[in-house]
């Protein structure tokens, strides 16, 4: 007996907190793993398509041996290795938690969230359960929340958990802090909302509309939910936004305001927009527990962690989880049909509007994802298309397109569903997607559909939003909140300016500029700080001032600075470009086919 519990093999994690130097302190303790030893971090994380290199992060490595301390290489990035460790070998490092993010590691002294991925190294010599023992800053008020399963609480401070396997607990992240737990049920299922940082929630609201929210999305798959518990693990800061999904969890990253449900007059202003967007985030992510965490792409079976992995098919799995986290908002109730035709508006205008969508399609978008979304520039406005966005657009659509040509026995969740049950355990191609949409269409629709992802121009919108009710106009966008404007009100100001300012420091800088507009053909460059206009010191007011004044067609002068440089140029003033959408209810007897009326 003594025998065989010597030669068991075993790998343990042990991480300990430095919240004031930002520290994840880890212990990695190996028992009786064959030789070399290789031990590595991903370079990427399921859901976020870009390489990070992870292994970046990690300091002061040493591996220990019963002999002593034992000699390592790196044979590249990501990797160590040691070729002639002891049968008990201990590895200790340090991992750099400073990234306000849903993607690493962050620590200070309000709350601690990481990743696994970016925290424990993967011991490629094994493949069985591993433990994780979390040790806490000492008296603290602390507690800690993760999907992942709990097996010992030594102490409230020092609590152990275990994985199945590697590929288990990096999809488990981990958030620790003086947390507010608000536990619901959908379906006699345990949800939480946990909840690190200071916020001024509404406890019960926030409660009730994410339990209306859930049961809508369990209804939608017919009662199949792929997961026993369920937690969306937030930080709440000054201002943040993401969101990553998990297998029975969400990591989130939200402002503090939008948690902070408008009460009375306000709840029909857009200071509920707030609100809604955290709930549109956390519906989202909710959402992609059937959508990427069970269906995804036949290239994600399995992951790869250390190289990219492409697919053409992004446009589905993160457009058409954008276009049902705001519409299981107002199908849950919360948010009027008039709200929801508002904020799909303005999607119709973010994915469409500028020369990106004009320039790559929604399969090239997908493909290239790994360093054109996710490493966006100052110039990607002119140069890519979002799938998030377009892909919404055509997933609504596409909803439209079912329910018209099935005269309403069908609608996409029909199509999710077949797809859900046919494809989970194996992936889809492209093909298979576009065979789920044509059998409850038909042919020409799925070439339409088909076209849509390929093509470089804005699909058709009227046909389809006509048939329930919905008037599409063209909208101006406001030439200072680039928000969708309908044409049949007076432009705020009657010029555009065609770049996006922004105050930061006393300075006045252009953060975007949009290609062929009045900015652009002046000469202006993004980061370039405006000074004076029409000879008046440049601010947000004086610049109002001057557009209030001109015509298209009129000229001022500018004073920039590029870099330390003084440069005067002149500006021709354009009219505002109809490129937006604006989407009015006309009929409800129509409308109420596809939207919740009162």
């Amino acid at each position: 007996m003594y025998e065989c519990l010597c030669m068991q093999q075993s790998v343990r994690y042990e991480i300990s907190c430095d919240p004031n130097q930002h520290y994840f302190c880890v212990r990695m303790q190996l028992s009786n793993v064959a030789a070399p030893l290789r031990l590595r971090l991903p370079a990427w994380l399921p859901g976020s398509y870009m390489i990070r290199d992870f292994a970046k992060h990690i300091v002061a490595f040493s591996a220990v041996g019963t002999s002593g301390a034992l000699d390592y290489i790196r044979p590249d990035k990501n990797t160590w290795e040691i070729r002639h460790p002891d049968e008990q070998v201990t590895i200790e490092y340090k991992v750099y938690a400073f990234d306000l993010s849903v993607r690493t590691a962050w620590l200070n002294d309000e709350f601690g969230f990481f990743n696994p991925s970016a925290v424990c190294l993967e011991c490629l010599n094994w493949d069985g359960p591993l433990e994780v023992e979390l040790i806490l800053p000492p008296d603290s008020d602390w507690s800690i929340s993760t999907g992942l399963k709990r097996v010992t609480t030594l102490t409230p401070q020092h609590q152990r958990f275990c994985a199945d396997d590697y590929a288990s607990l990096i999809d488990h992240p981990f958030l620790i802090g003086e947390l507010d737990v608000i536990p619901f049920q959908v379906n006699n299922i345990e949800h939480e909302l946990v909840l690190a940082g200071r916020h001024y929630a509404d406890r019960e609201q926030v409660a009730n509309d994410l339990t209306a929210i859930c049961q809508r999305q369990i209804d939608f798959f017919q009662g199949h939910v792929p997961f026993h518990h369920y937690k969306f693990l937030t930080m709440v800061v000054g201002d943040g936004f993401g969101g990553l999904e998990h297998r029975n969890s969400t990591a989130l990253l939200t402002s503090r305001h939008s948690l902070e449900a408008p009460k009375g007059a306000a709840a029909q202003a857009s200071a509920a927009n707030d609100y809604f967007t955290f709930l549109s985030l956390c519906s989202h992510e909710y959402f992609h527990s059937w959508n990427v965490k069970q269906l995804r792409p036949r290239r994600f079976h399995p992951y790869h962690l250390q190289s990219e992995q492409y697919t053409e098919q992004l446009w589905f799995y993160e457009g058409v989880t954008s276009y049902l986290d705001d519409f299981f908002v107002h199908q849950a109730g919360i948010m009027t049909a008039e709200q929801f035709l508002n904020r799909t508006s303005e999607t119709l205008t973010r994915a469409l509007r500028g020369l990106g969508p004009l320039r790559q399609s929604l399969t090239e978008s997908s493909q290239t994802t790994w360093t054109t979304f996710y490493q966006q520039n100052e110039n990607s406005q002119n140069a890519i298309v979002s799938y998030y966005t377009k892909g919404a657009v055509i997933a609504l659509l596409a909803d439209l397109a079912i329910r018209t040509i099935s005269v309403d026995r069908h609608s996409l969740a029909d199509v999710m569903n077949y797809l859900y049950h046919r494809h989970a355990a194996t992936g889809t191609s492209p093909k298979d997607l576009i065979a789920g949409f044509e059998k409850f269409t038909n042919a020409d629709f799925a070439a339409t559909l088909q076209h849509w992802l390929q093509a470089k121009q804005p699909p058709e919108l009227t046909e389809w939003f006509s048939a329930f009710g919905i008037q599409v106009e063209p909208a101006t966008a406001d030439p200072l909140t680039l928000q969708p404007q309908t044409s049949q009100r007076e432009p705020r100001l009657p010029v555009s300016f065609g770049a996006v300012m922004q105050e930061q420091g006393g300075r006045y800088e252009v953060a975007r500029i949009f290609e062929g507009s009045a900015a652009a053909q002046a000469g202006l460059s993004v980061k370039d700080r405006l000074v004076a206009i029409d000879g008046l010191e440049a601010k947000s007011t004086n610049v109002q001032y001057a557009m209030r004044r001109a015509s298209p067609g009129d000229s001022v002068r500018l004073h920039v600075f590029t870099h330390d440089r003084l440069r005067e140029l002149t500006l021709v003033w354009q009219a505002p470009p109809a490129d937006g959408y604006k989407l009015t209810l006309q009929d409800k007897s129509l409308a109420k086919r596809w939207l919740k009326l009162d």
